[in-house]
């Protein structure tokens, strides 16, 4: 039986038949959106079958042990609420009325906690931790402008980059804070460090903001290398970035740390790009001309064999198609027509 949030006596039982009756849960989960006019959220098994509507939403996440998914729902007057629900069916739980960026929810490795950000949709959010069982915020652990959350692979810390300004480009630093409690601790100090990600054997991937003096829109994305306490930095990626457009945003590592897969972002311009994480040699995986229509990379699986994404661009529309991609390249693999948004527990 999956871990599941509490959801009423009635719920808990209607996921439970479904738990029998639905092959989501025994493979892996695959969540994703339709509709992006009056976008709802999907859940279904990693070959796409199996479907059912979880409920209206976007932005969907799934627990690494497939069990639970957390997305955005927003309401008519445009406020967002995070929802988590069973990957099985039988109903779904508010767990904030005041989220303010769903880009950040993420699960720990552990599936015990989502780390999300609450409050206004202007001005400075909160950082906070929830049980994923029973739904409730556990703490705040940290407060500013945030532009990135990750667990360690054991779950018991957090890293998350934060700026105390909306200045651009802000100065922002990376630091790391233990789940249970205690102060965080600052580990770069150069202001223009960003999106931590953490891997394993104590390795984080985040990217710098370079050059914001020289250049005329704002400055470019590189990634770089470091350990948990901010050591052993080590630049990856010279990349060639045109003015309108920002560079590398690490997306996820394989288990084993030999696999990294980022996002080359900018203006109307997303696509997977998978990364060496020893030399920092790139490969976009099936970008389209100027980037626009490429294939948007959402998730890696942990053998870092395959590549979780979909085709048609990053601008919302209805002619996405959820897909997979050899992490070495090849041709993309349909698994939902007409979806886009994917996440993965694999």
């Amino acid at each position: 039986m999956p871990s599941l949030p509490k959801f009423s006596l009635l719920g808990a039982l209607v996921a439970a038949i479904a738990l029998l009756a639905l092959p989501v849960a025994a493979d892996a989960t695959l969540v994703y959106v339709k509709n992006p006019m009056h976008p709802a959220v999907f859940a279904a098994n990693d070959s796409g079958g199996g479907a059912f509507k979880v409920g209206p939403g976007s932005n969907p996440r799934v627990s690494p042990d497939g069990d639970v998914i957390a997305y955005q729902r927003e309401s008519s007057s445009g406020k967002r609420a995070l929802m988590l629900a069973a990957a099985a069916g039988g109903g779904s739980k508010t767990v904030l009325t005041n989220l303010q960026d769903s880009f950040y929810v993420t699960f720990s490795p552990d599936s015990k906690l989502v780390a999300a950000v609450r409050g206004p949709e202007i001005g400075k959010g909160k950082l906070v931790l929830i049980d994923v069982t029973s739904g409730t915020v556990l703490r705040a652990v940290a407060s500013g402008y945030f532009s990135g959350v990750s667990f360690s692979p054991d779950s018991t810390e957090l890293a998350y980059s934060v700026s105390q300004s909306e200045d651009f480009p802000a100065k922002t630093n990376v630091f790391t804070a233990t789940v249970a409690a205690g102060k965080p601790v600052q580990i770069t100090k150069d202001g223009i460090s960003v999106d931590p990600l953490w891997g394993p054997a104590g390795k984080i991937v985040f990217a710098k903001q370079l050059d914001a003096k020289s250049r005329k829109y704002g400055p470019k994305n590189e990634l770089f290398l470091m350990n948990q306490f901010g050591a052993q930095v080590k630049r990856l990626t010279h990349t060639k970035v045109d003015p309108l457009l920002q560079g590398l945003y690490p997306t996820a590592w394989s288990d084993s740390g030999n696999q990294l897969l980022a996002e080359f972002e900018g203006q109307d311009t997303s696509y997977a790009v998978t990364v060496n994480p020893k030399t920092g040699a790139q490969k976009p995986l099936d970008k389209m001309g100027d980037g626009e229509q490429g294939f948007v990379g959402t998730a890696l699986s942990g053998d870092g064999t395959t590549v979780l994404g979909f085709t048609g661009g990053f601008e919302p529309g209805p002619n996405h198609t959820v897909a997979t991609i050899p992490y070495g390249g090849g041709k993309p693999k349909t698994l939902v027509k007409n979806a886009s948004e994917p996440d993965w527990s694999r």
